[in-house]
């Protein structure tokens, strides 16, 4: 399924407004601050993700929060400001320093970003299990925003 788009995403967002809860364009905090988190990180976002913080700024699905950047101060931001989430995980050894968590559901499941396998311009989600187990979960963003729109709407 790795050949979601952005598109198909979009419309997915529109059709289940009482699912998904994103932002907007207006709430996007620009390209300074991706680059910010890039750099503090030690990796660049993949493309699809950049899309979703230009696009919608953050927000949640089902009521789980997907991890944006929140422009504050990343030492202190708190929240699911994805640079914080990772300094939190780095200091209490949550995942190592090429995964980065991207979201978390009640169930203690944790997406994150694995570049231990990414490409150039894309990075794969996996899935840690509450087992500890890691499954590949999506190729991209896209694919993984549209899966958990799917899943919570079959639920």
């Amino acid at each position: 399924m790795s050949d979601v788009t952005a598109e198909q995403v979009e419309e997915l967002v529109a059709s289940y407004p009482q699912i998904v809860k994103f932002g907007s364009e207006a709430d996007s905090i620009g390209d300074d601050w991706i680059e910010r988190a890039e750099q503090r990180l030690g990796f660049p976002f993949s493309t699809s993700y950049k899309w979703f913080i230009n696009r919608y700024g953050g927000g949640e699905i089902g009521g789980e929060e997907i991890y944006s950047i929140y422009g504050l101060d990343f030492d202190t931001a708190n929240g699911g400001d994805i640079v914080y989430q990772y300094i939190v995980g780095q200091r209490n050894g949550l995942l190592p320093k090429d995964k980065i968590a991207v979201s978390e559901t009640d169930y203690g499941e944790v997406y994150f970003f694995n570049y231990l396998s990414r490409s150039d311009v894309e990075c794969p989600v996996y899935l840690r299990l509450p087992s500890g187990d890691e499954v590949f979960y999506s190729a991209n963003f896209f694919e993984f925003l549209y899966k958990r729109i799917k899943a919570h709407i079959s639920e």
